[in-house]
């Protein structure tokens, strides 16, 4: 079949129509490189040709699109073609293609993904590991990564979070180290790091929430024993709300 007209459309597309009646829709690529404007004759191989590559040119810029908001990797893009009912092979040609363009880079994103939480969030390395790892980073490329954060830059991190959440924090001496501990491990930090940046603070307990326990205790058990046994029984269920020895005698001696 003969081509007879070329009518552009939208988005670097153009309309051709044949002689038998049939048209077609093909992005400008794609004529260009078929030099169709020079070649009016059309075979059904070249058609089937002309499809395949205009459904590659049509993959590649949902691709592009995509990648343009921001870095992705690998399987974010598959994943996003995927959902567009797209076939594997032909999600498989577009990202081999995006590869070897430099457009997809899984490396390069976990550097910079790496580097983004860690200056935007409250995350610690483990933390970032765990999220390249869903991100489907291969786990040579994440130890890679996770192992050049400069470690004085987390001890650094990790120093001013301890100082903002201490102030947040109340309870006892011990509730409050533990809650600091567990809160900043559920973070990605490494334990022994957050010992030894909690080792430079003199944790106190909340003298409010000291109060408030040692008369709700003391309500609870003044009825059932005498004052002796009342005072022992008041220590042991202050200690085990993790208040020191210190703050239990100081309290009892108060009241």
């Amino acid at each position: 079949m003969k081509i007879l007209k070329f009518k552009k459309m939208t988005k670097g597309k153009y309309k051709i129509y044949f002689d038998n009646g049939s048209d077609i829709l093909l992005f400008e690529d794609v004529i260009l490189e078929n030099n169709l404007l020079i070649t009016k004759e059309i075979t059904d191989e070249l058609l089937k040709k002309l499809i395949k590559q205009n459904d590659q040119v049509y993959v590649y810029q949902i691709a592009i699109r995509f990648i343009s908001i921001r870095i992705r990797s690998k399987k974010e893009v598959k994943k996003y073609l995927e959902n567009k009912n797209i076939s594997d092979k032909l999600i498989n040609i577009i990202i081999d293609k995006l590869e070897k363009e430099g457009y997809i880079n899984d490396f390069k994103f976990a550097v910079l993904y790496a580097n983004d939480q860690m200056l935007l969030s409250n995350w610690g390395p483990y933390k970032i590991k765990q999220s390249l790892v869903k991100y489907g980073i291969c786990n040579d490329i994440v130890n890679e990564v996770i192992k050049n954060i400069e470690q004085k830059k987390v001890e650094e991190k990790l120093s001013n979070l301890i100082s903002k959440q201490i102030k947040i924090k109340k309870g006892s001496s011990n509730s409050i180290k533990l809650k600091l501990i567990n809160y900043f491990i559920n973070l990605g930090y490494d334990k022994d790091m957050i010992l030894k940046e909690l080792s430079k603070y003199e944790l106190t307990s909340d003298k409010n929430k000291l109060k408030k326990d040692y008369i709700k205790i003391y309500n609870k058990y003044k009825d059932k024993y005498e004052e002796d046994n009342l005072k022992y029984i008041i220590s042991q269920k202050l200690y085990s709300k993790g208040y020191t020895k210190k703050d239990i005698s100081q309290i009892i001696i108060e009241n």
